[in-house]
């Protein structure tokens, strides 16, 4: 797996973007090998999670502005966290409720990280919201709560940050 760059404390998001679709296109959409698409997306939001908390802390711990950067940043990581999930749930037979439960808190770590959903990324809430559904026979209530929301970037930033913190304490 390739190490994502960084230069002047930025990542590459394009470096970033080609390895997401590297991994889908691999392990999802062509052969359908869950554990590695598990195990790759994975570390990739692993190494997400430790750039930006050196971000954070080489920036005197202030959030990141809003800015496109940014932006590209939080759809990246929503997805990462998502088609984790979904090559997770692909993984199992069967889920035990202990499993099912993990699985929706993932999906609204997914959906909570994902800014503009009445916008560009309406499409994507949909296929979040798609699984969820399966899961949970829960016909577009979880869509609608999170088009309520309409989280702004900054409120997906200082989710992401949270986050971030409480992967460092489990």
């Amino acid at each position: 797996m390739t190490k994502i760059q960084v230069t002047n404390d930025l990542m590459n998001l394009f470096q970033l973007q080609e390895e997401l679709d590297r991994i889908l296109f691999n392990y999802v959409d062509t052969s359908q090998k869950w554990d590695i698409a598990y195990e790759e997306l994975g570390q990739l939001l692993n190494e997400l999670n430790t750039y930006f908390r050196n971000y954070i802390q080489s920036n005197n711990r202030q959030l990141p502005e809003n800015e496109m950067y940014w932006s590209l940043f939080m759809d990246n990581v929503s997805r990462i966290m998502y088609f984790k999930i979904f090559a997770y749930i692909n993984l199992q037979k069967e889920l035990s409720e202990e499993q099912k439960e993990k699985i929706k808190h993932d999906l609204y770590d997914a959906a909570s990280c994902l800014p503009d959903v009445q916008g560009r990324n309406y499409q994507f809430l949909q296929e979040i919201g798609q699984t969820y559904s399966h899961l949970y026979d829960d016909h577009s209530q979880f869509e609608k709560t999170y088009l309520a929301k309409n989280n702004r970037l900054f409120d997906c930033i200082k989710y992401f940050h949270e986050f971030c913190l409480q992967k460092i304490s489990n």
